[in-house]
């Protein structure tokens, strides 16, 4: 009993291990102990331009801004998404994966500077859970009470759930946005463009993080998304339990 939570940890993907690590540890000592005090992570045109606190624009991304429901939840869509995702479409290509989140940071960073918003990570979680829904689109997904339905639609049942919650909406809609934008570009445009594709890793992310270079349009080893099989909400138990 002693290993499982190492045991557990040691079998989470690497860019979600990261990823789940820097939005709770961020959060929890933060918005619940103070360390550092929250003021000091959240973004802030004047201190980020004018008094180079350029920490700010990486800061508010992982910073979730408080604890509660929505904390935990958030949490839950990150490192269930995140690692479905890493573990099938970006399998063997984890520096696309890693692209995918730099892309979707600084658009959320450019949403940030024009509207003045606080806190940008609930924008990227949505985005990663948007990529899963739309490149597992035949994967069937049991929510609350047992209702099933595809994939694409689980952002949006999320919309419905968060307005009941009273969370961020206009967050929620970027990030679907986002989403949308990254998976045009990445699925969509290279097939009407005889696999010309606008969105390219740059090869020193790949040489970085170990990933082959490969000649063809596709990802090298990425297997048919969840083929066969559903993806069960929470283990088949009803959300929140």
């Amino acid at each position: 009993m002693d290993d499982t939570v190492p045991q557990w940890w040691s079998s989470v993907p690497i860019v979600t291990k990261y990823l789940f690590a820097s939005f709770g540890g961020i959060t929890l000592l933060s918005a619940g102990l103070g360390i550092p005090d929250p003021s000091l992570l959240v973004y802030n045109y004047h201190l980020v331009f004018h008094k180079f606190q350029i920490w700010r624009l990486i800061t508010c991304i992982p910073f979730l801004g408080g604890l509660g429901w929505g904390f935990l939840l958030n949490m839950y869509y990150l490192y269930s998404y995140s690692k479905n995702l890493e573990m099938s479409t970006f399998l063997k290509s984890v520096a696309d994966y890693v692209f995918m989140l730099l892309i979707g940071s600084v658009l959320l960073l450019v949403f940030a500077f024009f509207a003045d918003r606080r806190v940008v990570g609930k924008g990227l979680i949505m985005m990663i859970l948007y990529v899963w829904s739309r490149k597992n689109a035949n994967v069937e997904v049991s929510f609350m009470f047992g209702i099933r339905f595809k994939a694409p639609y689980l952002p949006w049942v999320l919309i419905f759930l968060d307005i009941v919650l009273g969370g961020d909406l206009v967050l929620d809609l970027v990030g679907i946005a986002i989403g949308h934008l990254y998976f045009y570009l990445d699925e969509i445009y290279p097939l009407t463009r005889g696999g010309r594709r606008l969105l390219k890793t740059p090869p020193f992310l790949k040489r970085y993080l170990g990933q082959p270079e490969v000649v063809s349009g596709t990802r090298a080893g990425a297997p048919a998304a969840a083929a066969g099989g559903g993806h069960t909400w929470g283990r088949g138990q009803s959300l929140g339990r």
